[in-house]
């Protein structure tokens, strides 16, 4: 996708965890992220819970901005804001080095608030899982 993630987000590093947006529909958006020994979202040496619940979040939020931008269907772009956190699994710690892919489902819409489903997996073996609630 030709979009820059500096046009979709108002995340900057170090806090901007995703490296790219890869995939975005109306309801669904995959992205791309990738951890080495001195990310700033490093925790003891590995990636923590939060982080991925994190990289989940900035996928909703860059699809967003892209649905967003000039001449898109959807011209909705806000502040958003992570309200809950469901059923949220770790399987496993994400390999450092490796690509991890962020998948994003959006299964609700009411109004401003949105819940979605996220799949975090790296080379097709699932790492963790959950439902996310966003004010968008």
């Amino acid at each position: 996708m030709p979009d820059s993630l500096n046009a979709l987000l108002p995340h900057r590093p170090p806090m901007l965890w995703i490296d790219a947006l890869t995939r975005c529909t109306e309801t669904e958006a995959t992205a791309t992220a990738c951890f080495t020994p001195d990310h700033f979202a490093m925790t003891d040496g590995s990636v923590s819970e939060v982080t991925l619940i994190e990289c989940v979040s900035q996928t909703v939020a860059a699809a967003a901005g892209h649905r967003a931008r000039p001449g898109a269907k959807s011209n909705r772009l806000g502040s958003g804001m992570l309200v809950a956190v469901s059923n949220f699994r770790i399987e496993s710690s994400p390999p450092l080095g490796r690509t991890l892919q962020i998948e994003v489902r959006e299964i609700k819409r009411f109004g401003l608030m949105l819940l979605v489903s996220g799949l975090i997996s790296c080379e097709g073996r699932n790492l963790a899982s959950g439902e996310l609630t966003l004010y968008a």
